[in-house]
């Protein structure tokens, strides 16, 4: 018999497998990214129905030495109902998909395990919301090691001027432009988490254009949906 093992997730992903089971997608705490099945849990008594719900932390026990899992058991905390609008739902659908696609599989992310769990409770929070994603991709691009230096302008290999304006460049930094108003503050102001300094256009720029250069081009299914609902 195969041993159980236990551990806390965030349900990422789920699809249909055959007519009563579920497989799902799901960031653990000490394995990483996941895939397990839920045999049987689209039949309204089975013990995983209504428990496959993203974006609340799970207690699950599985089993299985292959690449699929056997999900044994679940258990979810309740206490913290998200009462989201469309535009919440859809950032954090966003946020699922880009642990889906980045995320390396069977390979443990304590730290940024512990992100998601922060980000998540931001969220419920109802703190600024793209700062509160902003914060996020900027982590994650750290974490999954994609950041870029705020220290050195990549022509020049001279430190950051704080009084200069300098260009993005995806994967490898800043250059100086005349032909921006993005300042050497600004790019100092990201680097120590300080965003509500910082123009949010310019937030949103560098997040784009580095997750982009991650995905080698790839569009993300939340980001169509979401600008569609964009008012």
């Amino acid at each position: 018999m195969s041993q159980s093992n236990s551990d806390e997730c965030f349900l990422l992903h789920q699809r249909s497998y055959g007519e009563t089971s579920i497989i799902v997608e799901a960031f653990t705490k000490n394995h990483g990214k996941m895939s397990l099945i839920a045999k049987g849990a689209k039949k309204p008594k089975s013990k995983f129905f209504g428990y496959l719900t993203p974006f609340h932390k799970l207690s699950i026990t599985y089993s299985g030495r292959s690449e699929l899992k056997t999900l044994t058991s679940i258990d979810r905390d309740l206490s913290s109902q998200a009462n989201t609008m469309t535009k919440t739902s859809y950032s954090l659908l966003y946020i699922n998909e880009l642990l889906i696609k980045l995320l390396p599989k069977d390979a443990t992310q304590q730290d940024l395990f512990l992100l998601y769990e922060k980000f998540l409770a931001d969220v419920r929070a109802k703190k600024d919301l793209e700062l509160t994603l902003r914060h996020f991709e900027l982590d994650l691009l750290d974490m999954l090691g994609y950041g870029f230096d705020y220290d050195i302008d990549i022509d020049r290999n001279e430190p950051i001027d704080l009084n200069s304006n300098y260009s993005f460049v995806s994967e490898k930094g800043f250059r100086r432009s005349n032909n921006s108003d993005f300042s050497g503050k600004d790019i100092s102001n990201i680097k120590n988490r300080n965003l509500d300094a910082v123009p949010k256009k310019y937030l949103k720029e560098i997040t784009t254009k580095a997750i982009n250069y991650c995905m080698d081009g790839k569009d993300l299914a939340s980001r169509e949906i979401f600008k569609s609902i964009k008012q």
